[in-house]
């Protein structure tokens, strides 16, 4: 994904990269109802909301807080929650409710140097984005070769909820909006 539109937006509102991808999934997912999904026995489960995990990694393993309600947050908001998650995270000072109720969790490798990963989903939840770095790459665009910041995002979906097709019109949508600057 051409990151330019989404850089701009992100040094306007003075965040991170990570904070625009939240906002981003969010309103993303607000088009995609079945990738908010959970799987039962008995029949999918709509979720209540738009809850995303941000996984944070430990020295000892793995916490993934969730930021609620992220599709009605502005990015200034996302930024102060996500921070605050991921303090609270590192700190092991958060609630045992902070860490439940996630339809899909983002895994941001990018600031540990990896271009592309694949995630594991985390039940219940029916989807993962995995999130490798920003970094210039050659590209082409309206014929001319130019220099722009390229992120991969690899999206791992619950078979039992979506299928290849729907995970692919999530990405499309996704690019589309951090490629269209986010409307």
């Amino acid at each position: 994904v051409d990151m330019t539109a989404a850089g701009a937006a992100r040094s306007a509102a003075g965040v991170s990269y990570a904070d625009v991808l939240i906002w981003a999934v969010a309103r993303t997912l607000v088009d995609h109802p079945r990738l908010t999904m959970r799987y039962d026995p008995e029949g999918l489960i709509p979720g209540d909301g738009i809850h995303l995990g941000i996984a944070v990694a430990l020295d000892d393993g793995l916490l993934v807080p969730v930021l609620r309600d992220a599709e009605t947050k502005d990015l200034a908001e996302i930024s102060r929650e996500r921070s605050m998650l991921q303090s609270g995270a590192r700190a092991g000072k958060l609630a045992a409710d902070a860490l439940a109720g996630a339809v899909m969790t983002i895994s941001n490798l990018g600031a540990n140097g990896v271009d592309r990963f694949t995630a594991i989903v985390n039940p219940p939840e029916a989807a993962i984005l995995a999130v490798g770095r920003v970094r210039d790459q050659v590209v082409a665009r309206a014929g001319q070769v130019v220099v722009a910041p390229i992120v991969s995002l690899t999206l791992s979906v619950d078979h039992r909820v979506a299928d290849g097709a729907e995970a692919a019109a999530f990405l499309a949508d996704l690019a589309g909006r951090l490629e269209g600057g986010l409307p």
